[in-house]
Order: structure tokens, then C-alpha cells, then sequence
């Protein structure tokens, strides 16, 4: 759970910028979104580096709550630097606001409502990554698999066009 944490915290920053006015200054300036981008990549690539050639050991206590505090501080960095996640909130929350009713009461509704949303996606998802880890039980090949997944969203994120 402490990922779907993390995706919900950088959900939470997303939706904090974007709704005070900080998300003009990054519409009007989209070279913040392609350092973003590439950004991104570089930190995708060194957690697939890292996934893909780390040794399987043992766990115990300590090492799972550094894994832990770690999966957290991946989850929001790898949202905070998805420049996708910020195009999304740039054109999807000011549709949201009415003129009509209190900006700081809509600001703080949508917020929540974004976050409840992204932890109820990101829980899920790691729910179901927590039974397949399970399931699969090599250490070693999970890895493998995870270093490659992480990769092949690196490349994408810096390949494929906004």
C-alpha cells in the first residue's frame, strides 16, 4: 500500500499546482513538461537498472520497512515526473470549477476526490501485484520481469510524443 500512497500524495501535489494558478505558468511554458519527460525516463531507467540487477536476499524487518518508505518515494516520483499525469490535470481539473460557487470549497472537493480515486486505483493495483508476487514466487525472476517492465516505460516515456 505505501505505492498507492505515493501515487495519491503526487495526485494531491498535481491537483494543489495545477489549481492554484501555478498550472498557467507550466501550460504556457511546455519545455517544464518535456524536462519532465525526460526526467522521468532517467529515473524509470535507473529503478529498472536497479530492479534488474539487484541480488535476492533475505527480509527481514528492517530491510521490508526501507522497501516500504522506498516504494512510497518511488510512486510519488515516478507521478510527480510523468509530464501525461500533468497534461491530465491541466485539462481536466479547471472543467471542474464552477463560477458560481466558492473556488476554495471546489479546490479542496476535487482534490480529495482525485486522491480517493488514485488510491482506490493504485490499491488495486498493488493488491493484485501483491497476490502475482505470491503467485510467483522467484524473487530473482520478478526482478527480471519488474527491470523490464520499468525499461520499456522509460523508453516510452522519452520515445513516444506527448
Amino acid at each position: 500500500m505505501p505505492g498507492a500512497f505515493g501515487f495519491g500524495l503526487a495526485t494531491a501535489v498535481h491537483a494543489i499546482v495545477v489549481l492554484l494558478g501555478v498550472g498557467l505558468l507550466i501550460q504556457d511554458n511546455r519545455w517544464v513538461l518535456t524536462y519532465l519527460r525526460w526526467g522521468g525516463g532517467i529515473y524509470l531507467a535507473s529503478l529498472a537498472f536497479g530492479a534488474f540487477f539487484t541480488t535476492s536476499g533475505s527480509s527481514d524487518a528492517k530491510t521490508e520497512m526501507s522497501s516500504q518508505r522506498k516504494m512510497f518515494a518511488d510512486s510519488f516520483l515516478v507521478s510527480l515526473t510523468n509530464p501525461k499525469g500533468w497534461l491530465a490535470s491541466l485539462l481536466i481539473y479547471p472543467s471542474f470549477i464552477s463560477p458560481y460557487f466558492s473556488y476554495t470549497i471546489q479546490a479542496v472537493a476535487l482534490s480529495l476526490t482525485a486522491m480517493v480515486i488514485s488510491l482506490s486505483i493504485y490499491g488495486g493495483y498493488m493488491f493484485l501485484a501483491h497476490k502475482a508476487r505470491a503467485a510467483l514466487d522467484n524473487k530473482a525472476a520478478l526482478n527480471k520481469v519488474t527491470g523490464v517492465i520499468y525499461a520499456a516505460v522509460a523508453l516510452c516515456l522519452v520515445l513516444l510524443p506527448y
